[in-house]
């Protein structure tokens, strides 16, 4: 019973914080209507075009931005108040949501303006990305900064299990619109949070221009052994691990026989997986076995995307999706604590930043690749590949951790 009080506190400890309770709860309104409308805008696509191609365009659309804009944005939520920042990109979003639904319920939508909206709300999500994590340190201080993260992650994730489904039940009996409207609506409760949160004031590098501050930023993370294998790991689970959410859609009407509402069920099995994964790391302190820790979940994703390449029941793809959304909650949660606490203030931004650039920015080029080569080939095949190239980067990482342990005799 002890132990279980103990897990409790410091699972939930970052809760203390008011303006982080604040900022948590309406960031899970918000991002259940993000879901919501991922869901229903990657059904309305297909529909539409019957295209796995235009899937990872959609994809492309929507991650792209971050491939070139996380960097710079890193930079100015090292300059900027990350809180008005976050609020201006959180305002827009609302906006591009709104738009959004007014076509699709009008019924004049077409995949280009889908599109277009996609890569608006990228370039919103790019500048927000940055901002919206490092604000996490000025919200709790650095020893509560893994449950704020893991708890960060434990709300997305159960945004990811309810928003999906019920925009499932939604597509069935309204349409992909409604879905659309609520997203813009739900974007309300995150800003009243935001404004009632005071601004933290961040250092103003005013010497140094912006490429200075980038090769800063790099030279820092380049320096840093762990970090660099901790970018490695996230590149390939991003490139190839996230695959699903482009082969999802194909999946789940083509392979497995099942409708709008078996999608949006298998993407919230991956969301309660997640949220359980995020649990299951929110009690952790930063430290000993970071890299093993992150090459095991990585491991567990890629054998999962080869099972569920070979799954024909809708039943176990979902405990599949369970399975993988677990395992990428434990590598995200523990790549980005560890991310954030390796970096001086004065650099956080920017190192979050490039690791948001690496796994959001190639998140894109691999949803294209999967639906390029599921058009060639098929899905179930794509998602066997990428599940194969997870593994492969898993057994290296253990290689390196090995072989650390052996060389120093300290686990890193």
């Amino acid at each position: 019973m002890k132990t279980a009080r103990r897990w409790l506190a410091n699972t939930f400890r970052a809760l203390r914080h008011r303006n982080f309770r604040l900022f948590w709860v309406g960031q899970w309104v918000s991002v259940t209507g993000t879901w919501m409308q991922t869901m229903a805008q990657s059904w309305l696509v297909y529909r539409l075009t019957d295209s796995p191609l235009v899937l990872g365009l959609l994809t492309a659309a929507r991650f792209g931005p971050s491939l070139v804009a996380a960097p710079l944005a890193g930079v100015m939520a090292d300059r900027f108040p990350r809180r008005n920042l976050v609020l201006s990109a959180q305002a827009l979003a609302m906006a591009q949501a709104g738009v959004l639904a007014a076509l699709t319920l009008s019924g004049v939508v077409q995949v280009w303006q889908v599109l277009t909206l996609a890569l608006v709300q990228g370039m919103v999500e790019a500048v927000d990305m940055p901002a919206r994590q490092a604000l996490q340190l000025d919200l709790v201080g650095v020893e509560d900064l893994q449950s704020a993260v893991s708890l960060n992650s434990v709300a997305f994730n159960a945004a990811r299990m309810v928003g999906p489904a019920l925009a499932g039940v939604l597509v069935v009996v309204a349409s992909e619109g409604l879905c659309f409207a609520l997203n813009a609506v739900s974007y309300l409760a995150v800003l009243v949070a935001l404004v009632s949160i005071p601004v933290t004031p961040t250092q103003r590098e005013v010497a140094a221009g912006m490429g200075a501050r980038l090769v800063e930023g790099l030279r820092f993370v380049w320096g840093e052994v762990q970090l660099r294998r901790i970018l490695l790991a996230a590149g390939v689970t991003s490139l190839f691990g996230l695959s699903y959410v482009t082969l999802l859609p194909v999946l789940a009407r083509d392979v497995l026989g099942a409708g709008a509402g078996g999608y949006g069920l298998l993407l919230g099995g991956a969301g309660l997986g997640a949220m359980a994964g995020a649990l299951a790391t929110a009690s952790r302190r930063s430290g000993v076995g970071t890299v093993r820790a992150i090459s095991w979940g990585q491991l567990v994703v890629g054998g999962g995307l080869v099972a569920l390449a070979a799954s024909r029941r809708v039943e176990v793809a979902l405990l599949l999706m369970v399975v993988i959304g677990a395992a990428v909650a434990v590598q995200l949660s523990i790549s980005n604590a560890a991310m954030q606490v390796s970096a001086p203030e004065g650099l956080r931004g920017r190192v979050i930043s490039l690791y948001i650039w690496i796994f959001a920015g190639l998140a894109p080029v691999g949803g294209l690749l999967a639906g390029a080569a599921a058009e060639v080939t098929s899905a179930t095949a794509t998602a066997a590949a990428c599940g194969l190239a997870c593994v492969f980067s898993a057994l290296l990482l253990v290689f390196w951790a090995a072989a650390a342990t052996i060389e120093t005799g300290v686990q890193r």
